[in-house]
């Protein structure tokens, strides 16, 4: 119970440096972090704590930035059911992992897009952030594949 209430509040603070740090770096439209998170940790064994962790992350983001209410929410949601519908249970391999990443993203950046009407900012700044997330969450998905793997195979660390 205390892992799952926090990583929800580690993704909730995510969100809140996705608000509030990076505007500042000038990285917010980079970098789509809480969603990155959320869908590199998607599967379907812990799809109903990710999903609640992407409905507060997104109502974060919208009430912090002052955009409409469950924007984001709805993004994170459909992005992470996405990726754990294609990653599945259990141990997977990176590249599985990585097709469940990309399809999850492509999912979310559909759903901004088609909520917000059409616009979704600068031209080309979209291919850029999705590069971006990519290779942030390709990285991520390679540590937590060795992690665990590692894990798997270390009887100290199995308590």
């Amino acid at each position: 119970m205390t892992k799952r209430i926090g990583y929800v509040l580690g993704i909730v603070l995510a969100a809140l440096i996705q608000a509030r740090l990076l505007p500042e770096l000038g990285l917010e439209r980079l970098v789509n972090l809480p969603a990155v998170l959320l869908i590199v940790t998607a599967s379907i064994d812990r799809r109903t704590i990710v999903l609640v962790a992407a409905t507060l992350a997104g109502l974060v983001i919208d009430i912090t930035l002052l955009r409409p209410l469950g924007l984001s929410s709805m993004a994170m949601v459909v992005g992470v059911l996405v990726a754990s519908q294609v990653r599945g249970t259990g141990n997977t391999l990176l590249v599985r992992r990585t097709a469940a990443f990309t399809a999850g993203l492509m999912a979310s950046n559909i759903t901004v897009f088609v909520l917000s009407g059409g616009d979704y900012g600068r031209p080309g700044e979209g291919a850029l952030a999705f590069v971006a997330n990519f290779l942030v969450g390709g990285a991520l998905a390679w540590v937590g594949l060795r992690r665990r793997s590692r894990y798997q195979f270390d009887q100290t660390l199995r308590g």
